[in-house]
């Protein structure tokens, strides 16, 4: 149970989001009469799409990580953002658990996989060069990994799986540096104001249990990206 908690805590402290938003400034328009004037706020205006999302990759010492989250959004006021997005994370450790096959009488080391699926919705309101940002996740995960076989009669290793959800809800704030006319960077810090509440036990397919938790358990999550148009 130990080695699964601490290797969620990997997955959350690995996962940096990288978000890149972009998004189309309104067109000026200009009337008979020389001047200019800003279109109709009423109805839906597809110049106010936000579209962006975050990517990473990282191979380092056996480990395998891949990170990808598609955004969608809509600018409902020049201030205020919102939107959908669609987070996957992969772990794999190539050798992630050394157990004792007892039909070889040895110890031999197998990978372990992780899968983790994010869909969710997040709001983001800016206040000059500060923002505060919110984001709903439902995390749907599975993992599997190899195991001495417990089962009755068994003999040797077997493949074991786990599959979970929960909830968590990202709160924060941050701070954008404009880096051009529309381009800027950002830092900003969230943290799981439920990650205490969703924590919970579960079973495997070989009937051992497992605690598992929000992949933000244990700390705050650091944010680093860039936008266009934020």
């Amino acid at each position: 149970m130990l080695k699964f908690k601490k290797m969620m805590k990997k997955i959350g402290i690995i996962g940096l989001l990288l978000t890149l938003s972009l998004t189309t400034m309104a067109q000026v328009r200009y009337n008979s009469g020389g001047g200019s004037s800003k279109p109709k706020e009423k109805g839906f205006d597809p110049q106010k799409i936000v579209i962006g999302g975050g990517l990473d990759g990282r191979f380092w010492g056996g480990i395998t990580y891949i990170y990808l989250a598609p955004m969608v959004g809509y600018k409902v006021t020049p201030n205020f953002l919102a939107g959908v997005n669609l987070g996957y994370q992969y772990v794999r450790i190539k050798n992630g658990r050394e157990v004792y096959n007892t039909t070889t009488n040895r110890y031999e080391t197998y990978p372990t996989n992780d899968h983790l699926f994010s869909p969710g919705l997040w709001l983001r309101y800016n206040i000059a060069s500060f923002f505060a940002h919110a984001q709903f996740e439902y995390h749907v995960g599975n993992a599997s990994w190899t195991d001495f076989a417990q089962n009755a009669g068994g003999s040797g290793v077997e493949k074991v799986k786990l599959n979970y959800t929960l909830p968590s809800l990202l709160v924060g704030a941050g701070y954008r540096l404009p880096l051009g006319e529309r381009v800027s960077a950002y830092i900003g810090i969230y943290y799981d104001v439920l990650q205490n509440s969703t924590r919970k036990t579960v079973s495997a397919s070989n009937g051992a249990q497992y605690e598992v938790a929000s992949p933000y358990a244990g700390g705050i999550r650091p944010t680093i990206g860039f936008g266009i148009g934020f």
